[in-house]
């Protein structure tokens, strides 16, 4: 099959269109990759700061319990804890 010059031309021009789409495809894909690693990253660090923060707070809380025993009160809560931890 024979192709004129013509219609090497418009392989030619085909090919470099379908690459040039590839390329901005891969691109826009490894774009996306990084946002999401970024935002995976903030998201773990937020999660850390917040783990902090509750045992900070799980900490002070059961030296109150202790101090208020210590006086001979034993300390009562209105908490409720949270359903389906282990589901």
């Amino acid at each position: 099959m024979a192709f004129g010059t013509g219609g090497i031309a418009s392989l030619v021009g085909f090919l470099k269109l379908w690459f040039e789409r590839k390329d901005a495809f891969d691109k826009a894909r490894r774009e996306h990759i990084e946002d999401l690693a970024r935002w995976r990253n903030e998201l773990q660090g937020t999660v850390y700061e917040l783990q902090a923060l509750v045992e900070y707070y799980r900490h002070v809380s059961a030296d109150y319990a202790w101090q208020l025993r210590q006086s001979g009160i034993e300390p009562t809560t209105s908490a409720v804890p949270p359903e389906n931890l282990n589901d």
